[in-house]
């Protein structure tokens, strides 16, 4: 799976509706168009009907898809049951008082002419010479806002994605992910074949895991050894010479870790990763930020940090300062420590002095959103944050096939507390 091409596929997916005029030509017609005499109710959906026309007009689109029933029947039968859906949707968005208001349709509508290279009149009149009703093309556009926007807010009530569905994901798809890179890999191999007794296998098992303690607080991993157990350089391997029980691993790993203990038909192994290449590093800048937050609310808070400032320039211990006046608690108990990260993720005005101020140096009085703070780099770094960006990924992948699975169990459950009725011809 090429998981920047199924990102772009769902991006594609979640995005405003994408009108095609080739495809809004192509021999489908609006209600208005046809003969009102000659149609009928087909079905009654709490209070809003159905009518023929509309069900031959998604038919009709559904065969110009290619996505549809060749069997007029039971094409027909999937044009019902795809409107029945909409009118719930639209049912249960009027009741959470969702509407588009004229101008977000207006823009919606301009923007399906512009896509296909047509200012607003023209598109009106390739509409209109294939019988195409404007209205009723403005009323479908509506009703397809109604409902994204109605997906939007359902999809926002439900967006936990664990760090265990993240890893599984990455490593059901650690072939893929690895194609094309090669390793630079130390090994520590504690034998366990398939034909030890149970007993000697799980000894085994307990000297790996004593291995990997001992490798994490080593200075030296190819110093790390247990009885007859010594690490390996295996060197630099491309990606396909590897078990798939190694890449799983490896994708999880920046270059200097350490692996978990991972076993396979010789026994149980723990890894370091040295280094990588083949692969397009994706470089992040990270900085290590100290501060003193006061609060805006704090009465005479701007004095407060100035006086806290002139503190620290005379020489008080920042440190103690912070754990003493500062209003961010969760860095106040860190000394005021912030730990590494990424500057981005802090608001403009912090991020700025974060990325410009010379290293332990004092910055002025800052005004954020939060109040007023004095800080402090500490360090600066560049990391790889290849793996962190393919986290990111893997978590909008889940997220996304979440929250279409979700929202259709939620049109299903609509549907059957539903008032439904069909009528025959």
């Amino acid at each position: 799976m090429d998981m920047n091409k199924t990102m772009a596929q769902l991006r594609q997916t979640a995005s405003a509706i994408v009108w095609i005029v080739v495809t809004l030509l192509s021999g489908f017609t609006t209600a208005n168009a046809t003969d009102s005499s000659l149609d009928r109710v087909v079905a009654v959906v709490n209070k809003d009907i159905i009518l023929q026309s509309e069900v031959q007009q998604v038919a009709r689109r559904l065969q110009v898809s290619g996505n549809a029933e060749t069997n007029t029947k039971l094409l027909n039968q999937q044009a019902l049951d795809s409107l029945i859906s909409e009118k719930l949707q639209l049912q249960a968005a009027k009741r959470v008082g969702i509407n588009p208001d004229d101008a977000s349709l207006d823009k919606a509508v301009n923007s399906v002419a512009a896509r296909n290279k047509l200012s607003l009149e023209q598109f009106k009149q390739a509409l209109k010479n294939q019988g195409i009703d404007f209205q009723g093309f403005r009323k479908t556009i509506a009703s397809q806002l109604i409902i994204n926007s109605l997906k939007q807010r359902r999809s926002s009530q439900n967006s936990e994605v664990t760090a265990q569905e993240v890893n599984d994901l990455i490593t059901s798809e650690a072939r893929q992910i690895t194609a094309k890179r090669s390793y630079h890999v130390q090994d520590i191999l504690i034998p366990a074949p398939d034909s030890v007794d149970i007993a000697r296998f799980n000894r085994a098992r307990q000297n790996a895991v004593q291995l990997r303690n001992a490798a994490l607080n080593s200075s030296d991993f190819m110093k790390t050894s247990i009885a007859n157990s010594k690490a390996t350089d295996l060197g630099w391997r491309p990606s396909e010479s590897f078990s798939f029980a190694y890449l799983a691993e490896l994708t999880k790993l920046e270059p200097g870790q350490i692996s978990d203990v991972i076993s396979d038909a010789r026994g149980f192994h723990v890894l370091k990763l040295v280094a990588q290449r083949g692969s397009k590093e994706l470089k992040s800048q990270q900085v290590r930020v100290r501060h003193i937050l006061v609060a805006s609310s704090e009465p005479n808070a701007s004095s407060k940090i100035a006086s806290l400032r002139q503190q620290l320039v005379q020489g008080a211990d920042f440190g103690v300062l912070a754990k003493s006046n500062s209003d961010d608690t969760g860095s106040a108990i860190n000394s005021g420590d912030l730990g590494w990260s990424d500057s981005k993720r802090y608001v403009a005005e912090f991020a700025k002095a974060a990325e410009t101020l010379p290293l332990k140096t004092l910055s002025p009085v800052i005004k954020t959103k939060f109040g007023y703070h004095v800080l402090e780099v500490l360090d600066r770094r560049e990391i790889d944050a290849s793996r962190q960006a393919l986290e990111t990924q893997a978590r909008k992948m889940i997220l996304t096939k979440k929250q279409e699975q979700d929202y259709e169990t939620w049109v299903q459950g609509l549907r059957s507390s539903a008032f439904i009725e069909y009528k025959k011809p």
